[in-house]
């Protein structure tokens, strides 16, 4: 069975977007896949979708013919680029192609709308990066399987340097643990600089624009701060708490992950992989341990490493996908 993969990480590149996790799942597509595995309309910009069609480019060019044996997978980054492509997906479909989907952020207040998007292409399968998404769908009758969420560890992995950094917090700033990371400095006579703990001061910046020093910076760190967002943004999320890239790139860099345990977490790494907050952990009390430790500090950042890269890779998620697919 051929897979054809559907990307639209360029759009989501030129529209402002970063996509290190797409680039390596299609990374990955390509390298389990072999000559399966095919990437079509990679530089598509949906804006011009409309006017493309009118002048049937891409209908005469690829959805006017049945691709036999083959299955097309479209990876969903977002509803709006989904809702933005339904049409061209909708051909493949009406010429009797087979067309599967993968999502990423299938949030609980959009479940609605993702649900009339699945409608009206009739997605033969419908992949599903978070597990409490997977399972309203499923319980609705749809053809959905959890795949989780993974990293480029081609790109987030180890660089053997010493660590000097303590924290580090990338991305959406968590203010209770922005607090606790500032109180344990103070009381240790660090300073709040970069060489302590690296953190986003405005909410526009963009401290490590290249994907790769944001890597090595990761991994001269002790202590990685890892929040999914329904702590900061529950309007957005609704009761969707789940692990994101950001745990598994943080692991193949050998840093710590601090922070709130997502509720697929201990399903996704059955020991102490982290240091969680959850409970109310005292935030002094557990980093001193760990560097009263250094040992047993060594001891999890290794397991996690081996763990994650064995088990919870790109190459992990699509040779899951292609088996089902391929049933």
């Amino acid at each position: 069975m051929k897979l054809i993969l559907l990307s639209e990480q360029k759009s989501f590149i030129k529209k402002g977007g970063s996509a290190p996790q797409i680039d390596g799942q299609e990374k990955a597509f390509l390298k389990y896949g072999g000559d399966d595995v095919d990437i079509r309309y990679k530089n598509i910009v949906f804006k011009n979708i409309n006017r493309l069609l009118k002048k049937n480019v891409f209908i005469e060019g690829f959805t006017k013919k049945k691709e036999d044996d083959s299955v097309y997978l479209y990876i969903a980054v977002s509803l709006i680029y989904l809702q933005e492509n339904a049409y061209l997906l909708k051909e493949l479909k009406k010429h009797g192609n087979k067309v599967s989907v993968y999502c990423y952020d299938v949030w609980e207040p959009e479940f609605d709308d993702w649900q009339k998007t699945f409608d009206d292409v009739g997605f033969d399968c419908i992949f599903f990066g978070y597990k409490k998404s997977c399972e309203h769908f499923r319980e609705l009758g749809y053809n959905g399987y959890w795949v989780p969420l993974s990293g480029d560890f081609e790109v987030f992995k180890p660089n053997n340097e010493k660590k000097t950094r303590m924290f580090m917090q990338m991305g959406r700033r968590n203010d209770v643990m922005h607090e606790k990371i500032l109180e344990y400095l103070k009381k240790h006579g660090l300073e709040d600089n970069r060489e302590n703990y690296v953190y986003r001061k405005d909410r526009g910046e963009d401290i490590y624009p290249d994907i790769h020093e944001l890597a090595y910076e990761i991994g001269k760190t002790k202590y990685f701060v890892c929040v999914p967002k329904f702590y900061e943004n529950f309007k957005r999320t609704g009761n969707i708490n789940e692990t994101i890239c950001r745990y598994y790139e943080g692991m193949a860099c050998k840093t710590l992950p601090i922070g709130m345990k997502p509720e697929t977490f201990d399903e996704l790494f059955p020991y102490k992989a982290m240091i969680s907050f959850n409970d109310g952990e005292d935030f002094e009390e557990e980093i001193s341990y760990y560097e009263s430790h250094p040992e047993e500090y060594e001891a999890i950042i290794e397991k996690n490493y081996d763990y994650v890269t064995k088990n919870h890779s790109w190459g992990n998620r699509v040779k899951q996908i292609l088996e089902i697919i391929n049933q």
